[in-house]
């Protein structure tokens, strides 16, 4: 679907809070786009992209559909573009994001033409990673070449882990894990450790990431010893 004809379409918002609207209607009207979009309950969204077509899908980041469900809906509408739209976006939430084929990640607390701009982009076929006001936009970008340790301290990093974290749960030193976020840094060329944490995904877990991955309540590391 051509970006013209995208921006054209009424979007759906998909959220059980329609006092969300606000908002998404400012973001909207920002971008040049219909500031009327349709707004739909999560469990209802197969029904409405079969009834009413593909377009600008905007999911509300605290109603996401069932993982499984949100990625068989990506994969059944590939012509639509679907964005998430949180308050504050997690690393869980990027890596469900990724997993699913989701177009963007936007902050609602993103000034209104910063996330306009990053929206019309989306609509033009980008991929966006916009976090908030002191991150710049992350696109992936192509693959690096990483050894397997710097992988293994990628992963812990994106799943939230400190230095100490990352040392104890791939059983090395704290000198080892300081040497390969510096190398990491250099390679990626992230601010901090927010944005390495995000490119982290981007680059490896979207494709790399075993499927008895560990939650971010209880983060076991043991999968990463293997040589890939």
């Amino acid at each position: 679907m051509q970006a013209s004809n995208l921006t054209a379409r009424r979007p759906i918002f998909v959220s059980p809070n329609p006092l969300l609207i606000a908002g998404v209607r400012e973001v909207l009207a920002a971008a040049g786009m219909p500031a009327d979009p349709r707004i739909v309950a999560p469990e209802y969204l197969s029904e409405t992209l079969a009834h009413d077509g593909c377009g600008l899908v905007i999911l509300d980041g605290h109603a996401l559909p069932h993982g499984e469900r949100l990625a068989q809906l990506c994969r059944m509408y590939p012509a639509a573009q679907f964005v998430i739209w949180a308050a504050q976006p997690t690393a869980d939430l990027l890596r469900i994001a990724l997993e699913c084929g989701i177009q963007g990640v936007l902050s609602t607390r993103l000034p209104i033409e910063e996330a306009s701009h990053a929206l019309v982009r989306i609509c033009q076929g980008e991929r966006i990673l916009r976090f908030d006001a002191d991150s710049s936009a992350i696109a992936p970008p192509k693959p690096l070449q990483l050894s397997v340790r710097e992988r293994q301290v990628l992963i812990a990093l994106a799943s939230g882990a400190s230095n100490a974290g990352i040392a104890a749960a791939i059983h090395t030193t704290h000198s080892t894990v300081k040497g390969c976020l510096a190398r990491l840094f250099r390679k990626t060329g992230a601010h901090n450790r927010r944005e390495l944490a995000q490119l982290g995904y981007s680059l490896i877990l979207a494709s790399e990431l075993p499927k008895n991955e560990p939650d971010s309540q209880s983060f076991d590391a043991s999968w990463m010893l293997e040589n890939p």
